[in-house]
């Protein structure tokens, strides 16, 4: 298994070289970007504990253990024309590679119907799905050890991981000849196809919803410009509940860009495995090209968040700008604000203290209006 003829490659020297090139390029700007995520995130959770920011916390950790799980391995053999860890070596980058991007795509899902639930059912979800530290571990364990399992069929004889073209990584046998095999196969093919199903339609569901929330409030927001002398508390709880919609808006616009992310960088792998599972002859570099656009959803995933949101974009250049001031040595400039006026992550008695300036400000406009 550690000849490069193993697996029948067709690729030369410098495809070996421009393969292994940018496979590195993608992880290092994968893990970058993971890094940068789960030092915002982290940061916000401080002070803003709810289910939609622990999802991203969850995606960018299993993206991040993404490379220094599956990645050595293809790199050795890009650069070095050796796969290293025979047999069991092979089990074991297979069962990462689906336990990993498997629940990855869980996330994604499960990210997309948390919008909807929480556009389509704002009552109930304000209620029933808040932050439980408890209740998020022990679901964090099932999904994990549930997922995990079904990646080690394969290790464990049900069905067999093979070295696919041209080389570079392990996963379960496309085309098996044997029941289990199969069964394998065509569990991975339904699994995703499901997941695919599913976030097309809760996005689609959320776009309308998105709508038809941002409707509602400009029409609102019509309607508390023409009464002018409408009490302060109610003033100030009608820019809390369009703090609120703004939010909520701002998770739908993030998980519909992940779920384009999810969609574009799966499909062409769901559509050939499928054809394979039908008989369809199988075609090394298209298939090939299938597995290394899959293998995107983790770098693109983390650079979706300074794209859809601001907080995230100014995060990032503050951290980048952080890191470039220390490496030259004060060379670059000190960035001037901290990462929690960043966030926006203030303490309660700021806020409380802003809260009486702006109720304050309220009411001296009103006194000269009238």
């Amino acid at each position: 298994m550690n000849r490069r003829e193993f697996g029948l490659e067709k690729f030369s020297e410098e495809q070996f070289l421009i393969g292994g090139v940018t496979l590195l390029l993608t992880g290092v700007i994968g893990v970058t970007g993971n890094l940068l995520v789960l030092t915002t995130i982290y940061r916000i959770l401080r002070h803003k504990r709810n289910i939609p920011n622990v999802l991203i916390l969850f995606l960018a950790w299993i993206d991040l253990l993404v490379f220094p799980l599956v990645y050595p391995q293809p790199l050795v053999k890009y650069f070095y024309g050796i796969y290293i860890g025979d047999y069991m070596g092979c089990d074991f980058q297979a069962t990462c590679i689906v336990c990993l991007f498997t629940l990855s795509i869980l996330v994604v899902v499960l990210m997309s119907f948390d919008r909807v639930l929480a556009l389509f059912k704002p009552f109930y979800y304000d209620k029933q799905i808040i932050y439980d530290k408890e209740k998020i571990r022990v679901a964090s364990i099932c999904f994990g050890c549930s997922v995990l399992t079904i990646s080690l069929l394969p290790a464990f004889g049900v069905g067999r991981n093979v070295l696919h073209f041209p080389g570079t990584f392990c996963l379960f046998e496309w085309r098996s000849d044997s029941f289990e095999g199969q069964a394998v196969a065509h569990l991975f093919v339904a699994s995703l196809g499901l997941a695919m199903f599913i976030v097309v339609v809760c996005n689609l569901a959320t776009v309308f919803l998105s709508l038809r929330l941002n409707e509602r409030q400009q029409n609102n927001s019509k309607r508390r410009h023409l009464d002018v002398e409408s009490a302060n508390t109610k003033q100030i709880a009608s820019e809390t509940t369009f703090s609120e919609v703004k939010v909520e808006l701002q998770f739908a616009k993030l998980s519909g860009s992940v779920a384009v992310a999810f969609v574009s960088c799966w499909g062409l792998f769901l559509v050939r495995m499928t054809l394979i599972q039908y008989g369809w002859p199988s075609d090394d570099f298209l298939d090939f090209t299938a597995v290394r656009l899959a293998s995107l959803h983790t770098v693109i995933n983390p650079w979706l968040y300074p794209l859809t949101r601001r907080k995230y974009r100014d995060a990032f250049c503050y951290l980048l700008t952080l890191s470039a001031y220390y490496m030259t040595c004060s060379l670059v400039a000190k960035p001037s604000t901290s990462l929690d006026e960043i966030v926006g992550a203030q303490s309660e008695a700021s806020q409380v203290r802003e809260l009486c300036r702006e109720e304050r400000r309220r009411s001296s406009a009103q006194r000269l209006v009238r």
